[in-house]
């Protein structure tokens, strides 16, 4: 009886707390960009730095907890608002999961910054020169490399 009503439990708890994190991200809005032409443009206009996010969301886990852990948090949101155009690179391997021609970009932007692990966050300055990045992510979920790479950039 015991393990059942243990096992209710973490079921119970389990549900509530993906259902908050979808909650939270559902509420901030971060206003990804895909095409990286335009946020140079964008980052050019309003004198911000690119941050570039390479994600593949059929490969592996560590892009949801980074997501939970660093992006769709209301502290990387103040700081992205203010100093950052956001660009997303999905770089999946489904074929219906984004068009041939997004396909053909990400590539390209993926072979351009030499990514190869997933996740990688590259921060870049508005004409795209590289500035610093992060690789990967891990089930430590220690997200200091990460605002550790933004915070010194503005």
């Amino acid at each position: 009886m015991k393990k059942i009503f243990t096992l209710l439990a973490i079921i119970f708890v389990s549900i509530f707390s993906t259902d908050s994190n979808a909650q939270q991200k559902k509420s901030i809005d971060l206003n990804w960009q895909t095409d990286f032409e335009h946020a140079k443009e964008l980052a050019n206009s309003e004198n911000k730095n690119i941050l570039i996010y390479f994600t593949g969301y059929d490969r592996m886990s560590s892009y949801k907890m980074l997501n939970e852990d660093f992006f769709y948090t209301e502290k990387f949101q103040k700081i992205a608002h203010q100093h950052f155009i956001l660009v997303r690179v999905n770089t999946q391997k489904r074929e219906d999961a984004i068009s041939e021609e997004q396909k053909s970009k990400n590539i390209t932007l993926s072979k351009q910054y030499n990514q190869k692990v997933h996740p990688t966050v590259v921060l870049t300055d508005a004409k795209g020169k590289e500035l610093g990045r992060v690789e990967s992510y891990n089930y430590l979920r220690d997200t200091s490399k990460h605002y550790e790479l933004i915070e010194n950039e503005y």
